[in-house]
């Protein structure tokens, strides 16, 4: 009789705490739920007045090993593209990533020049490169375009730097009959809708 009574009371006790207990975890385990939301191919939401923000789209284009640069993607696969860009009958015939840096401490930037001729007036053009940790050269359509436009005397175009940013252009010609005009875009689409194989 003592004992099933106190198994009678053991079990009127251990009900309602293991209830608790259970109510405990249902609770936790919503928490942690609502801490970590599902993945979801839903656009974020944006902000009123916020522009979204922009996938990166760069391409891999070579890497610098010891101050040169391997190429991945063959200079000749780039010809077209740069003839597209100018988009003005320049023909390309030059493509070559060139290193800007005005003095040992400025940090190195790095530029895809393509070079060509319109008409018998020179004509170049430099797109900003990205550098990854791992010397990986990459281009981004977000990457700045600079252009050297030159007269038909002068038979090539410098671009000038400060730092490592370029700054213009300079005929090879000192004479001031001889112009090199300099523009500049903030975005370029020399890789838009062009597949490039890796170099063999």
């Amino acid at each position: 009789m003592h004992k099933f009574t106190l198994g009678r009371n053991m079990r009127a006790v251990i009900h309602p705490v293991l209830f608790i207990v259970l109510l405990l975890l249902v609770a936790s385990a919503c928490t942690r739920r609502e801490s970590f939301p599902e993945e979801s191919d839903e656009p974020l939401e944006v902000a009123e007045g916020e522009a979204a923000p922009v996938k990166y789209d760069g391409v891999l284009l070579a890497q610098v090993v010891q101050d040169s640069v391997h190429y991945i993607v063959s200079k000749e696969a780039l010809l077209q593209p740069f003839i597209r860009e100018f988009g003005d009958g320049t023909v390309v015939d030059k493509v070559m990533i060139r290193k800007v840096q005005e003095v040992e401490e400025d940090t190195a930037a790095y530029y895809l020049v393509g070079l060509g001729m319109r008409n018998g007036a020179f004509r170049s053009m430099a797109l900003e490169l990205d550098k990854a940790s791992d010397n990986s050269l990459f281009l981004s359509s977000q990457g700045g375009k600079h252009m050297c436009q030159a007269s038909i005397g002068c038979s090539f175009c410098y671009f000038t730097f400060s730092g490592n940013k370029i700054t213009g252009c300079e005929c090879s010609s000192r004479s001031t009959e001889n112009t090199c005009v300099h523009k500049v875009a903030p975005t370029n689409g020399l890789l838009k809708n062009t597949r490039l194989g890796a170099r063999r």
